[in-house]
């Protein structure tokens, strides 16, 4: 898939509640965009490794019992391991917007953050921005040789 602005974008959503994967995922397909879903970690990873995602967008707070909060954190660092999915874009999506919270998701490398409620029509704006980001990134990682530091 070509990810120039305004293309199809392949998109993963994470989250652990299902109106918000419903909501989110009707949108992205009504903009032509190809969806994935997952409702944890573990999931995500099992979507990625057969289709790599152009942009992740996860719930930071996966888990309803409070047990995986932080979750979200774990499946930056797993995609970010990852040579197939190092170049993905990926947006923090939550419901806490404090400040804290942002700074964390900035340091640890997310490449946004996105409040719930969401607008979706931003939402799918900002996705489709990260497209040139995205084929930069892929590029950079493909032109490197194994022996590049």
């Amino acid at each position: 898939v070509d990810v120039r602005m305004g293309s199809a974008m392949r998109v993963l959503i994470v989250d652990d509640d299902p109106a918000t994967v419903s909501f989110m995922r009707l949108a992205f397909e009504s903009a032509g965009d190809a969806v994935a879903t997952a409702s944890s970690v573990e999931e995500a990873m099992r979507r990625v490794a057969c289709c790599p995602p152009d942009v992740v967008l996860s719930d930071l707070t996966l888990g309803r019992d409070g047990a995986d909060v932080g979750d979200g954190f774990l499946l930056l660092r797993n995609l970010r391991s990852l040579p197939e999915t190092a170049h993905a874009g990926v947006l923090a999506v939550s419901g806490a917007d404090h400040p804290e919270v942002l700074r964390a998701a900035e340091e640890r490398g997310f490449d946004g953050f996105v409040t719930k409620p969401v607008d979706v029509a931003s939402l799918i704006e900002r996705v489709h921005r990260l497209g040139p980001v995205v084929a930069a990134r892929r590029t950079s990682t493909m032109s490197r040789s194994p022996g590049d530091v």
